[in-house]
């Protein structure tokens, strides 16, 4: 799924939890683009300033295409993600916190959500580095249905989501 549907949908999952903290809904919006931020953000901006087309450098070999392919595994990895939620939830528990910190888990929803949304291309190899299984029966983020399907479910909730609020915060006559 793109950045920007990760980010809303992080963000409507977290709504409940943290509608009065919004520094801890905005931290679990970062962890739920950061999978993606990690592995493409390099490559963008050497596709950009090399002024060259993505599959060019795509299928070229090139040091970018490469780091993003490694690193989406490290990034998309229910087992990765579960030992940096283990060594974050010790550091917690070592200065007398929750030992869950509950923003991490937007990156463990992004994960969930690429699973079935990427076929073809980038499938999520969401149990790295214990095995190479990628889920490949799903539908392609990319493909106009899932788009559509996709961002008309986001408008309907955010529409719905401000119509209740905006009627909960008008005056009582």
């Amino acid at each position: 799924m793109d950045i920007f549907a990760h980010a809303l949908w992080t963000n409507i999952v977290y709504f409940k939890k943290y509608k009065a903290e919004v520094r801890n809904r905005f931290i679990a919006v970062v962890f739920g683009v950061v999978p993606d931020l990690m592995s493409f953000v390099p490559f963008f901006v050497y596709t950009f300033l090399g002024g060259k087309e993505f599959w060019q450098v795509m299928g070229s070999g090139a040091w970018v295409a490469r780091y993003a392919s490694e690193s989406y595994n490290y990034t998309h990895s229910i087992v990765i993600f579960s030992l940096v939620f283990i060594v974050v939830g010790l550091f917690r528990k070592f200065w007398n916190r929750s030992f869950v910190y509950w923003p991490i888990f937007g990156w463990l929803l992004h994960i969930l959500i690429d699973i079935p949304s990427h076929k073809d291309f980038y499938e999520t190899p969401f149990l790295f580095p214990l095995s190479g299984y990628k889920f490949s029966h799903g539908v392609s983020w990319g493909h106009p249905v899932f788009m559509i399907t996709n961002y008309g479910a986001l408008a309907l909730v955010y529409i719905i989501w401000f119509l209740v609020f905006r009627k909960k915060n008008l005056p009582v006559k």
